[in-house]
């Protein structure tokens, strides 16, 4: 069964759903995508400015999720006269009841605990399908005003929604992007960053440019570090740079074509 079929996902039996939470919960782990503001190196609040993916609806699927896996693990756990057991997330909930299948199948509660859990994998499928609706693009310009604005991907305007006064989305992405030159993070955390503030760039161009060598053996771009879990991290200005000149580069060769 692949956790993209809805068809698939209705006749799951419950069992079947449970090891399907474990990979949904990843995928909307990565459909959340609401990134804390960076810093920039000189200091200071850049939240302004930060481009900031975030899609409503994917954590309240996954918290969902969580809360009937929960609620299994929590009955057998009562019904063992066990007088506690740790709060798990989605993955260790999967795990902890995976050995528990032919208990949970013959629950008085099973078809209670399918039926939600169903609705809530359903719901994921849905959240994990569609990308991003809106990125964050700062705080409205006029004095006192101080809205939020979320502006929908993709556009380069938009207009306040409390004083009505029209904000240059592109040029404050833009600026955005140049006050955290210096972010450093693992890839897909960059082009994320970058898609967010309109730019046109795949996780697969990325990793080419990290991982294709030259002639002489170098690659477009490289790591500059690691994290505490051994993940490369590249700096976001570094990976903008070579995008913009493959950009410029791959325009001269359609111009000369």
């Amino acid at each position: 069964m692949t956790m993209w079929d809805a068809r698939e996902v209705r006749s799951a039996s419950l069992p079947e759903l449970i090891r399907l939470c474990g990979p949904l919960a990843g995928q909307l782990e990565v459909s959340i995508l609401r990134q804390d503001a960076v810093a920039p190196a000189s200091g200071g609040r850049s939240s302004d400015v930060t481009p900031i993916l975030y899609r409503v609806g994917a954590a309240e699927v996954l918290d969902e999720i969580a809360s009937v896996l929960r609620a299994i693990l929590g009955a057998w756990v009562r019904e063992q006269e066990r007088p506690t057991f740790r709060m798990l997330d989605v993955p260790q909930l999967v795990a902890s009841l995976d050995p528990l299948k032919d208990w949970v199948v013959k629950h008085e509660q099973a078809e209670v605990w399918h039926e939600r859990l169903l609705e809530q994998c359903l719901a994921g499928l849905g959240q994990i399908d569609i990308p991003p609706e809106r990125v964050f693009a700062g705080v409205c310009p006029t004095a006192g005003c101080g809205v939020d604005l979320w502006p929908t991907i993709g556009d380069d305007v938009m207009v306040c929604p409390k004083c009505q006064v029209q904000v240059d989305v592109r040029a404050r992405r833009r600026e955005g992007l140049r006050r955290i030159e210096g972010y450093e993070a693992p890839l897909s955390r960059i082009v994320d960053t970058l898609r967010a503030a309109g730019e046109q760039i795949t996780q697969e161009q990325a990793r080419q440019w990290a991982t294709r060598r030259d002639v002489r053996g170098r690659v477009l771009l490289r790591a500059v570090g690691q994290d505490q879990r051994g993940s490369r991290l590249y700096r976001l200005g570094d990976v903008r740079s070579v995008m913009l000149r493959t950009t410029r580069r791959n325009t001269r060769r359609s111009r000369g074509a």
